[in-house]
């Protein structure tokens, strides 16, 4: 892609608020195993896939794509299996996530992009979960550097190309985005040749019958698909204006990727009285945020790169998703991280402008890692700060105890104290 560089930070600055940054992280390898919903999930395939649920389990039919639980077996059976193992491969896949965009985007000054991304608070939240996230980025990431390659007349590229996407969608059914993003840029890359033929009017008339089909078998899909449920289509179809308030939930979240706290955080902060200050705020910035990628795309002229193609798909399934969870932003971090940053100081005059997102977001990034570490470390912060389920919280606690006892470990049911049962086995 063309050059379009961060700003040109002092060297030794940059390396030595990179390897701060990598230091913060890396003490979260420490951290006892955190659990959430999708991360039981994980880890109930998991054991599923190692033969300890039998078919008739409902672990065995979830939804979820297995890639993850598939990766979580090898290293099991590695017998390297424990939150230090999940923590370092989340890690490892971040950083080499942003090395392969690298290898599309030219940055300049690889060591503040790199500290940049790893100081995102959705990326410390999930660097030490076992849940498929980073993996994924790393996937999709390297599933773009691949076919840009095969486009740029590379054609070798092409199998592992297509095994990168197999295995991207494998992970996650997001990854299907690829998909999409290949057809468009075929399109757009040989818009002259379909405006000089008729092949451009069949196109859009196949195009436009493919629209009409789904939309009429819609409701069949969505009891096949379970993306496409939750996607709650036909509410937009019957409810246009419903559009509004799932934009109003992303740009929230990107309010939040780019302010480097979440909601929750903030609301506790500038809350007056009952106006919920929090979420006005992040929305504005949100609106701000994603004018400013877009005017970036613009000026650093992307439309002509296949890298551009896939994430806007991303986007847009973002946008249409009814649901709000940070999470989601995860793929796109690097990127928007990058070209926002770089927009502000190639294009921005102002040095207020320029200088306080970046202090802001690098503060509330270090916050968010000793927050983090701290948890990692500290078994009594842990346990008061960790998660907003009591009973999960008390789970934690008998668990902990259990593993200060030397004498006999407590034998748990994988179907009638599942939680328990993952806490022994892989908490260690």
């Amino acid at each position: 892609m063309d050059k379009t560089g961060l700003y040109n930070f002092n060297n030794r600055v940059t390396i030595s608020l990179f390897f701060t940054v990598m230091f913060l992280v890396f003490l979260n390898i420490f951290t006892p195993l955190r659990l959430i919903t999708d991360g039981i999930r994980y880890l109930n395939i998991l054991e599923y896939l190692n033969g300890g649920l039998d078919k008739n389990s409902y672990w065995a039919h979830d939804v979820l794509p297995h890639g993850y639980p598939w990766l979580l077996l090898l290293i099991h059976k590695l017998n390297l299996l424990g939150p230090m193992s999940i923590t370092i491969v989340n890690i490892l896949c971040t950083l080499l996530s942003c090395y392969m965009l690298t290898k599309i985007l030219t940055i300049d000054n690889k060591y503040l992009f790199f500290s940049l991304v790893m100081l995102s608070f959705i990326n410390i939240k999930h660097f030490t979960l076992p849940v498929s996230d980073q993996l994924f980025v790393l996937l999709f990431i390297t599933s773009i550097y691949l076919w840009s390659e095969f486009f740029a007349g590379r054609k070798y590229y092409i199998i592992p190309a297509l095994l990168l996407t197999v295995a991207c969608v494998f992970v996650r059914t997001a990854g299907i985005a690829l998909l999409p993003g290949i057809v468009f840029y075929i399109i757009y890359s040989n818009r002259a040749k379909f405006m000089a033929s008729k092949r451009l009017v069949v196109l859009i008339s196949l195009i436009l019958l493919a629209i009409l089909v789904f939309i009429i078998k819609l409701s069949l899909l969505e009891t096949k698909i379970d993306y496409l449920r939750q996607l709650n289509l036909m509410m937009m179809i019957k409810h246009p204006f419903s559009i509004i308030d799932r934009f109003l939930l992303h740009f929230k979240e990107i309010g939040e990727l780019i302010l480097n706290i979440p909601y929750s955080k903030l609301m506790g902060i500038i809350k007056i009285k009952s106006f919920d200050t929090a979420q006005y705020l992040l929305i504005l910035l949100g609106v701000i945020g994603l004018w400013l990628f877009f005017k970036a795309i613009f000026r650093f002229k992307l439309f002509d790169h296949f890298a551009f193609w896939v994430f806007s798909t991303y986007f847009i399934m973002i946008f249409l998703w009814p649901f709000y969870d940070t999470r989601f932003l995860i793929p796109v971090i690097p990127l928007f991280i990058y070209l926002f940053f770089s927009y502000l100081f190639k294009f921005i005059e102002s040095s207020y402008v320029k200088i306080i997102p970046l202090f802001i977001y690098v503060l509330l990034g270090f916050i968010s890692l000793v927050y983090s570490d701290a948890i990692s470390l500290n078994k009594s912060f842990f346990l008061n700060h960790y998660g907003f389920d009591p009973q999960l919280t008390n789970k934690y606690r008998v668990h902990f105890k259990n593993k200060h006892n030397t004498g006999c470990k407590p034998a748990y049911s994988i179907t009638d104290e599942n939680v328990s049962f993952l806490l022994e086995k892989y908490d260690r």
